[in-house]
């Protein structure tokens, strides 16, 4: 078979100990068990990374992969993904950006990047030249000014992955951001590229993506643009991206506040972060590769304490689940300005969010005071104390160096029973509150294989009846129908548990292929996407197939995890919510009790087709072709 259509064809290798640069082509069994971008990373990240390497040490690797769909015109082709073992828990970490698909175009499908320089360097990637360059003049600097730097050596024209000082002082919740404002955001993978003496990452292409049967491609999109432009709520997408369901999630309680204790008052999240006055201050749009929509926006603050900021903000709804939520910082100008110091210096927002109100609750418990923050007064919503702390922490000056060590350790620092208050799965910070809403994106969270982070986007978030999750999966193509009685069960129609399953499979094909994940991108048929996938590779696979792939992926994570030494314990919500009941609006909620969680495994297990402690069954691995 001749080159695949939508590969660069290409994994570039790069060994940062031994300053050596080797090009592999990109294997036919690659591509057709694991699809691309995401899939690969998987694979790879197994067969690299050896068990006994710990997340900071040369042996670790860094992979970046952009999907086959990645530098085509299909609609929200631009996500990019980043894998590598986890410095925030030390089993599987990844996460996926709009950003960095030019990567292909310089042609290459994959990154792989291992070993540690003798001292600062980036990369520079055009096409077939790669250079490990010396970074002495950026170490130190922010991924702003980083970035700037690096634009003014090379040319604006090379997108630019860079890390903060977060970093390069290994804080375990460091992030990368790529074009100053797009994160590789959770699990910690900025401080792997810290470890590897890895400043920056430049790349350039003058290359171009193949199709393999034209005639059948055109037709194809021709049917998902007008599918895709027919939906309702696109432009309340270009308006406000992620922050279309504000005010839905908060009348549903799924904004935590005040850490965990108590659940954000709906009409207070909808006043503090009103859309009107957001509005106000965006001036501009930002799209990502192949996007039609443009939810990402630019914001300029001209007036009050942080006039003349200026920034992109990519997902919204983040900063006000994160810094307005946990940490109860009320009204757009401190969040944007939490967003700002996070994105120059490289931290991620959800568990550096998490550790801050973490902190800020031992402060008001009296479990630590001013000798333990070094003076530093901490209080609900106080944001200069909390943008102070979020510098300490990338710094790790002072109290900071303590919560830099991350969501696992950070507790055994400071002992006094601070564990119980930390809203944590596998290192990773919690985004939703369990007892509220079970939701697919809530439950996930216990069983995710990176963490407290929903892998599993769906239309569950709010209330739905039976009738209307059996409509939405025929539309969609998933789950099939002979699971609809043991899936599709329940009050608001659905098992979320078994459900959970089903998107996760989905999520990572998406990420493989190189697809938004966001609510648009996820209503075209399964199918759709699966003969798009055969008429530009000419790899044919039905939607069946495609959805294997996703789960052989995401088995692949599991069997990491497994070996690093995770198990059925670690499938578990924070202790807190276990024990505490919680209040929204006039109703309290109950602590999310142990039986139901063991139900909910056990249901999620059978679902994999799993062992009942969390192994993964002969059959499944079988089934899926996998010798592990």
């Amino acid at each position: 078979m001749e080159k695949a259509g939508g590969f660069a064809g290409s994994i570039l290798y790069v060994d940062l100990s031994q300053r050596s640069v080797t090009k592999e082509p990109l294997s036919q069994e690659l591509m057709g068990d694991f699809l691309g971008g995401a899939g690969i990373n998987t694979k790879l990240a197994y067969d690299l990374i050896k068990p006994a390497d710990d997340s900071l040490s040369p042996g670790n690797v860094l992979l970046i992969g952009a999907g086959p769909f990645v530098g085509t015109i299909i609609p929200g082709a631009g996500r990019c993904s980043a894998t590598a073992k986890s410095p925030a828990s030390g089993l599987f970490g990844s996460n996926t950006t709009g950003y960095f698909g030019t990567l292909k175009f310089a042609g290459y499908d994959h990154l792989v990047t291992k070993g540690k320089a003798d001292r600062p360097v980036y990369l520079k990637i055009r096409d077939n030249e790669v250079e490990i360059r010396d970074a002495s003049h950026i170490w130190g600097k922010d991924t702003w000014e980083a970035t700037d730097a690096i634009w003014e050596e090379l040319g604006q024209e090379y997108e630019v992955l860079s890390i903060g000082p977060a970093g390069e002082n290994l804080v375990r919740s460091a992030n990368i951001i790529g074009g100053k404002y797009s994160a590789f955001a959770r699990t910690g993978l900025g401080a792997v590229m810290g470890s590897k003496n890895l400043k920056a990452i430049a790349v350039y292409g003058t290359g171009s993506i193949e199709v393999a049967d034209v005639e059948a491609f055109t037709q194809l999109l021709d049917r998902l643009y007008k599918e895709f432009t027919a939906q309702a709520g696109l432009d309340g997408w270009r308006t406000y991206g992620t922050l279309i369901s504000l005010e839905a999630m908060a009348k549903a309680g799924l904004y935590p506040h005040k850490n965990f204790q108590e659940t954000g008052e709906a009409d207070r999240c909808i006043e503090a972060f009103n859309l009107d006055n957001f509005a106000k201050l965006k001036v501009g749009d930002v799209a990502c590769m192949s996007c039609p929509i443009g939810c990402k926006h630019f914001v300029e603050l001209k007036e009050g304490k942080y006039a003349g900021l200026k920034l992109t903000v990519s997902c919204a709804n983040a900063p006000t689940q994160s810094w307005g939520g946990p940490c109860a910082i009320e009204g757009w100008e401190e969040i944007f300005r939490c967003v700002e110091l996070c994105n120059r210096l490289g931290l991620d927002y959800y568990d550096t969010a998490g550790l801050i109100a973490w902190a800020i609750e031992l402060y008001k418990r009296r479990i630590i005071d001013n000798k333990d923050t070094q003076g530093l007064e901490l209080d609900w919503g106080k944001a200069d104390a909390i943008e102070e702390l979020i510098q300490k922490i990338a710094h790790k000056d002072g109290f900071g160096e303590i919560l830099a060590q991350g969501l696992i350790e950070a507790p055994k620092r400071i002992g006094r029973n601070s564990a119980y208050y930390l809203s944590q799965v596998k290192g990773i910070g919690l985004v939703f509150d369990p007892r509220v809403r079970h939701s697919v994106e809530v439950v996930s969270q216990s069983f995710n294989v990176r963490g407290a982070h929903d892998s599993a986007l769906s239309v569950t978030m709010l209330p739905r009846t039976r009738e209307k999750m059996i409509k939405f999966a025929e539309r969609i193509g998933f789950p099939p129908r002979d699971a609809w009685d043991r899936v599709l069960a329940g009050p608001e129609g659905f098992n979320a548990a078994r459900l959970s399953k089903w998107y996760e499979d989905n999520v990572t094909v998406l990420d493989s292929l190189g697809v938004c994940q966001f609510a648009p991108f996820q209503r075209p048929n399964i199918a759709l996407w699966a003969e798009l996938y055969s008429a530009l590779t000419g790899i044919k696979k039905d939607a069946t197939e495609l959805l294997k792939t996703g789960e052989r992926a995401w088995n692949i994570r599991r069997a990491f995890n497994l070996r690093e030494g995770a198990a059925r314990k670690d499938d578990t919500f924070p202790e807190r919510t276990m024990r505490e009941p919680v209040k929204f609006g006039d109703k309290e909620y109950s602590p999310f009790t142990q039986e139901h969680l063991t139900e909910l495994i056990d249901d999620y297990y059978q679902e994999r087709g799993w062992n009942s402690d969390g192994t993964i069954s002969q059959e499944k691995l079988d089934e899926l072709g996998l010798r592990l």
